[in-house]
């Protein structure tokens, strides 16, 4: 039941919230599904780093653990391998195709980070790029 009280509405355990699930992003919440849902999965577990969650401590990709570094071949190694794993052991439904870590020419503290994966049991193809920008201190994941 509920009642206002000096102006402010107050809702009891009766009346519990009510979303709308819209497809329209201006007057709902928008939901992602199927594709887009892996490509925003593997999003956020490369802006995640481990400690942050909770009940999952070592959920995350910690790409900040690179930043500040020397920027070297073995560098860029141990980023590709260090996402593989994550990928691997965080989205299931991710087969990593290619990684590629480059050196910007004209951005020297700069890395730019390329996956591309196929879906699992599809032939459906994906692309998620990034840059860490290493003597910044900043890492951008664009999809």
């Amino acid at each position: 039941m509920s009642q206002k009280i000096q102006g402010v509405l107050r809702v009891s355990q009766d009346d519990p919230p009510q979303f709308s699930i819209k497809d329209n992003s201006r007057t709902g919440i928008a939901i992602a599904e199927g594709t887009q849902n892996v490509l925003q999965s593997i999003n956020i577990l490369f802006l995640t780093e481990p400690g942050e969650r909770i009940m999952r401590e070592d959920y995350g990709c910690g790409l900040n653990d690179y930043l500040f570094a020397n920027i070297s071949d073995e560098l860029m190694t141990d980023i590709q391998t260090h996402i593989e794993e994550r990928v691997l052991r965080y989205e299931p439904r991710a087969e990593i195709t290619s990684i590629q870590v480059n050196q910007r020419t004209n951005l020297p503290s700069t890395l730019h980070v390329q996956v591309t994966y196929a879906l699992r049991g599809s032939d459906i193809n994906q692309q998620i790029e990034g840059v860490l920008e290493v003597n910044e201190g900043r890492v951008q994941v664009s999809l």
